[in-house]
C-alpha cells in the first residue's frame, strides 16, 4: 500500500486528546510517524504512552483532533479497511477456550474475508508464515491455553502479523517474555522493518531495549512528547531524569553503539527502610 499523500507519513496524531471517562490523558500531542520506522513510545508508567497507541489503532476516539491514516480520518474507515492498512498487537487479549494455535492465528485475516472471497491458499499461506516467522508453526495444532505465557505473546505476534499489514502497532509486546525471547521478538520487529519495510510502533518499559532497537524513540510525560528523534539524539541523562525520575550515567553500549542507560549508585543507607511497624514522617 501507498500513502496518499507525498508530504507527510502515513500515520499521524494532529492535535489529539485522548482520555476515558472525561479524564484527559493525552493533550492536544502531534505526532508524525515515520514510514518504514520502527517507532518505540516509552514513558513511565501513566504517562499516556498505551493511551497514544490505542488512538492510533482507532481504539480510541479522539476528545478533539484527529489521527491520520493515508491522509484520512482513521475512523470514517469502516473497521474491516482499517484493519487491512493497520495491524495491532493490544497488551492483553482473551482467546476462546480450546481454540487451537493455527485456528487463532487464522483469525488475522479476518479483514480479508467477505461472503465473496472466502478462505483461499492465499489465507493458508499467510498463516503459515507468520507461524514460520515467531518460532511457533511447531506448535500449531496445540490448544492454546495450554501454552506458556512467552508462548501465547508470540502466537499473538502470529496472529498480528498473518493480517499482512504495512503498518502494525505493537503494546508492550514483550510482556511475559524471559529476556532470550525479548531480544527475539525484537530482532523479528527490525527485520520486519529492514527487510519488508514495514512501519512499526511499539510501547516498550525497557530504556535500554527500546533505545538499542528503536528508530525513532518517542519519550512522554503527562500526556505529552517530551522528545523525539533517534535514540542517540535524545538519550541524556537529562531526559531519563525528567522522563523516569532516575538519575543516571548515558554509556555507549559496546555491541549495538546505542546508548545504554546506567542508574546511578545509591547508598544503601540514603533511603533506609522502615522497620516493622514504623512509619514514615
Amino acid at each position: 500500500m501507498t500513502a496518499t499523500t507525498t508530504d507527510a507519513s502515513r500515520l499521524r496524531a494532529e492535535s489529539v486528546s485522548l482520555g476515558y471517562d472525561g479524564r484527559t490523558v493525552v493533550d492536544r500531542l502531534d505526532l508524525d510517524v515515520p514510514d518504514g520506522s520502527f517507532t518505540v513510545i516509552v514513558g513511565a508508567n501513566g504517562s499516556g504512552k498505551s493511551t497514544l497507541l490505542r488512538g492510533l489503532a482507532r481504539l480510541l476516539k479522539p476528545e478533539s483532533g484527529r489521527v491520520l491514516l493515508d491522509g484520512q480520518a482513521i475512523h470514517s474507515y469502516a473497521p474491516k479497511e482499517a484493519a487491512r492498512r493497520l495491524g495491532l498487537l493490544p497488551q492483553s487479549q482473551s482467546a476462546p477456550d480450546g481454540i487451537a494455535v493455527i485456528d487463532l492465528v487464522a483469525r488475522g485475516r479476518y479483514p480479508h474475508q467477505s461472503l465473496l472471497r472466502q478462505w483461499s491458499p492465499a489465507d493458508e499461506q499467510a498463516v503459515r508464515a507468520a507461524l514460520e516467522l515467531t518460532g511457533t508453526a511447531e506448535l500449531a495444532g496445540q490448544a492454546f491455553d495450554e501454552l506458556s505465557g512467552g508462548q501465547r505473546q508470540r502466537v499473538w505476534l502470529a496472529m498480528a502479523l498473518a493480517q499482512q499489514t504495512d503498518i502494525l502497532l505493537l503494546d508492550e509486546p514483550t510482556t511475559y517474555l524471559d529476556i532470550a525471547h525479548q531480544v527475539e521478538v525484537l530482532d523479528l520487529c527490525s527485520r520486519l522493518r529492514a527487510q519488508r519495510g514495514h512501519t512499526l510502533v511499539a510501547v516498550l518499559h525497557d530504556l535500554n531495549l527500546a533505545a538499542r532497537y528503536a528508530t525513532h524513540l518517542v519519550a512522554m510525560k503527562d500526556g505529552a512528547i517530551v522528545a523525539a528523534g533517534t535514540p542517540a539524539d535524545i538519550v541524556t541523562p537529562e531526559l531519563v531524569e525528567h522522563v523516569f525520575g532516575l538519575p543516571c550515567r548515558i554509556i555507549t553500549d559496546p555491541e549495538s553503539g546505542t546508548p545504554l542507560v546506567i542508574p546511578r549508585h545509591r547508598p544503601l543507607d540514603a533511603d533506609p527502610v522502615p522497620a516493622e511497624g514504623e512509619t514514615r514522617s
